[in-house]
């Protein structure tokens, strides 16, 4: 998965980074794992790090997340992946899918992904990319009132944000009557 994963990275011109390769030959014992994270973690455009990275034990775990003590060795779901691809766009989120559905075929056994861009369950290009219309203008609209609603001179945050949250939903009542 590594090699492949690399020759992916390095055909798109990701940056990526190669943890430990072979896993200790008592690999994917439940009750135990070591201190060290094998796999690989890549960098697509204007997107986060995705990290395929996992303790010896087998269970996937992000690199960054990743501190000895506090990870749970029987609950598989404190154990995930999450990858923001918002801003790296429609295309990008496809690519990082079509990836995704590939080595989920080819190398896990129980992998699960939630796709809000629903392309996992649908590879419909159309709803894919309406997904993400609605979410930069929800994104734009939310950016807009904030830069022309002040906050009030005695107004906490949550208060602010609350006011700004009634706005937006007011305004979207009308676009959408």
């Amino acid at each position: 998965m590594i090699e492949e994963v690399s020759d992916i990275s390095q055909a798109n011109q990701w940056k990526f980074h190669v943890f430990e390769e072979t896993f200790p030959s008592h690999a994917f014992t439940v009750d135990s794992y070591t201190d060290s994270i094998y796999g690989i973690c890549f960098s697509p455009p204007n997107c986060e790090v995705v990290c395929l990275t996992f303790l010896s034990n087998g269970k996937m775990c992000a690199f960054y997340n990743f501190e000895p003590s506090k990870v749970s060795i029987n609950e598989p779901d404190d154990n995930y992946l999450s990858v923001k691809t918002q801003f790296a766009g429609p295309e990008i989120h496809k690519q990082l899918i079509n990836i995704f559905d590939y080595i989920n075929k080819k190398y896990f056994e129980n992998f699960d992904l939630t796709d809000e861009g629903n392309y996992w369950e649908t590879k419909n290009d159309q709803l894919l990319k309406d997904t993400f219309k609605k979410y930069t203008n929800l994104i734009n609209g939310f950016d807009s009132l904030l830069d022309n609603i002040p906050i009030g001179e005695r107004e906490t945050i949550e208060e602010y944000l609350i006011r700004i949250a009634e706005i937006a939903h007011k305004k979207n009542d009308k676009n959408e009557g």
